[in-house]
């Protein structure tokens, strides 16, 4: 078996007196989808926000690639190759489509904020943000602001930008989140297409269950903060403690 390259472990978070995500453990490879789901207040999110750093932890570890990343924050473990994109935009509304991109394809190449003196200059980082654009089917607006897309060509280019930064892990936060039945298959689409790239490890929180089964090599299950389930699709929700807390005839909740 691959060996993983996302481990968290008894990884716990408190609020107060309130624990949010409680000594969850879990391993992630490379070539595996991996979809997180449960019910509102689960702590999905916040599962999430762990790995990527947003939050800090009270408790346990983050590990990529056996590097201990618990005490560092985003922007480092964006540089050890973890990447996320948000449920809400995260992009930057005046520059123009393909600027977006070009930022981010030149924060990965190490030139840092230098677009803003002279981005005309740099072809190749140009040509590059252009096979993103092509890559995700925004070539069309490449010279619109950003602001001026629809929703969905948004998601698109989080997408975009996520690929550009070229990390080892995908973390998509309810990815269709707000889209329209036209734009949602092209965001699967990407999806889809990085997950068969057999050295990325892509981890998504979703509730829309056609996307689950679309897309899910495996299900996490999270509840109250704590790990339900773990396994493949079929079998996770087919377990009837999952079907009471997920599909709400537990707890009255719905997903």
């Amino acid at each position: 078996m691959t060996e993983p390259s996302l481990v968290t472990r008894d990884l716990t978070i408190r609020f107060g007196g309130h624990v949010a995500v409680n000594k969850v453990s879990c391993a992630f490879r490379p070539g595996e989808l991996t979809v997180i789901v449960g019910p509102n207040g689960a702590g999905k999110t916040t599962y999430f926000n762990l790995i990527s750093g947003q939050l800090a932890a009270s408790g346990g570890q983050v590990l990529k690639d056996g590097v201990d990343l618990t005490r560092l924050g985003p922007s480092a473990r964006a540089h050890h190759g973890i990447g996320r994109a948000f449920q809400l935009t995260n992009l930057f509304p005046r520059l123009s489509v393909l600027e977006n991109i070009r930022l981010a394809v030149q924060v990965r190449s190490g030139n840092g904020w230098r677009m803003f003196r002279a981005a005309h200059r740099f072809r190749e980082l140009t040509a590059s943000a252009e096979r993103y654009l092509e890559a995700t089917r925004l070539a069309k607006v490449a010279h619109l602001p950003a602001a001026a897309l629809p929703h969905g060509d948004q998601r698109k280019l989080e997408v975009a930008l996520l690929m550009a930064m070229e990390p080892d892990i995908y973390m998509f936060d309810e990815p269709t989140a707000g889209m329209s039945l036209d734009h949602a298959p092209d965001v699967l689409e990407l999806i889809a297409a990085i997950k068969n790239d057999a050295r990325k490890t892509v981890l998504l929180v979703e509730h829309k269950m056609e996307v689950v089964r679309q897309l899910a090599d495996r299900i996490v299950v999270l509840h109250n903060g704590e790990m339900l389930a773990d396994g493949p699709p079929d079998q996770v929700m087919a377990s009837q403690i999952v079907r009471d807390v997920y599909l709400g005839t537990a707890t009255g909740e719905t997903a």
